[in-house]
């Protein structure tokens, strides 16, 4: 009975957790139609809108993420008051705003907003061991700009062909020394090290807080997606022009390649690849081809069994006993 129970437990717990998801996804869908985005801060969704040209975000949201309460708004609603009576501070006259973002079922509705500034001022506001962390994301997430018009197709396809030229480099050097995943790790140092001026990809991670390894291109703008995929092509031909083998050779003419476009960008006057704008990233469904080896192939046929094979049996015998007799098979 109380396994029973258990498991019943465990089956609610986890059809919750998928109507949560599929809750934050409808979200973040409608959050798109209206120029906003869902920002995670740990495990925690935060829903933001492009307003007047900046950033503004849910305070409810922001307000779970630093206190973890099970009822952030009703922790939002006791946190106006107290802020009233021990600081005689008014939120909407600190420019506090209602703004229409969508509900977990999609409805959009006024909630209390944030610009950075705002939000950085209540975080003083909250006893939470979160608001260090919560600052330092939101500097992160909070340079980022909304890819309005244009640039978001032009990020897509710009995505798609530093991802098909960074694969064809690696698929080439494979029959050139750089086998193992070693090899490969040295070789995306070596493409991020010249054109950034550093000397590994961890170190443009450590710049972009909150960016995985490999997900870095997620967040680039288009100018920044072309300069890379400039590189990985220009090394790619390099290294077929000096017939190159090994990983030194072959790491050092990456590093040559990023340096000469990266001393190209500086004689020109033009941003730095390191200080180029961010914008939320791009979902791999919107630039990621139907044929990338990363997609699932949900529309593969089944696998067809031919009803009329001969079946084969394997029959076991105990040992020094005669094998079964063959029998031929009937014909129609």
């Amino acid at each position: 009975m109380a396994n029973q129970q258990q498991d019943e437990s465990a089956d609610q717990e986890e059809v919750r957790r998928w109507k949560e998801s599929s809750d934050q996804m409808q979200v973040g869908a409608k959050l798109r139609e209206h120029d906003g985005h869902l920002a995670l801060f740990q495990q925690f969704p935060i829903r933001r809108t492009w307003h007047k040209g900046e950033w503004w975000y849910s305070i409810v949201d922001s307000m779970a993420a630093l206190s973890g309460s099970a009822n952030p708004r009703n922790y939002w609603s006791m946190m106006k008051k107290r802020m009233f009576a021990e600081e005689e501070l008014e939120v909407y006259t600190l420019g506090v705003q209602l703004i229409k973002l969508p509900d977990p079922s999609g409805k959009m509705r006024e909630t209390d907003c944030a610009n950075t500034a705002i939000l950085l001022r209540l975080v003083q506001s909250v006893r939470s061991p979160n608001a260090e962390p919560f600052k330092v994301w939101l500097a992160r997430v909070g340079a980022m700009v909304m890819d309005i018009g244009e640039e978001r197709t032009q990020r897509a396809e710009h995505r798609r062909r530093l991802d098909a030229t960074e694969r064809d480099l690696h698929e080439l050097v494979e029959y050139r020394g750089i086998v193992t995943p070693a090899d490969h790790v040295a070789l995306n140092d070596a493409n991020y090290g010249g054109l950034y001026d550093i000397p590994c990809e961890l170190t443009l991670l450590r710049l972009r807080p909150g960016t995985f390894p490999g997900a870095l291109p997620e967040t680039m703008g288009s100018t920044e997606l072309a300069v890379n995929a400039l590189q990985r092509a220009l090394t790619n031909d390099l290294v077929q022009q000096r017939d190159l083998f090994d990983v030194a050779p072959i790491t050092a003419t990456a590093r040559e390649v990023g340096g000469e476009l990266r001393g190209m960008l500086q004689r020109m006057g033009a941003k730095m690849p390191e200080d180029m704008p961010q914008y939320p990233p791009l979902p791999p469904g919107e630039w990621m081809p139907p044929d990338h080896p990363s997609r699932i192939q949900w529309d593969l046929p089944d696998e067809v069994v031919d009803t009329d094979a001969p079946l084969i049996v394997i029959e076991a015998r105990e040992r020094g006993s005669a094998p079964p007799r063959l029998e031929e098979p009937e014909h129609p």
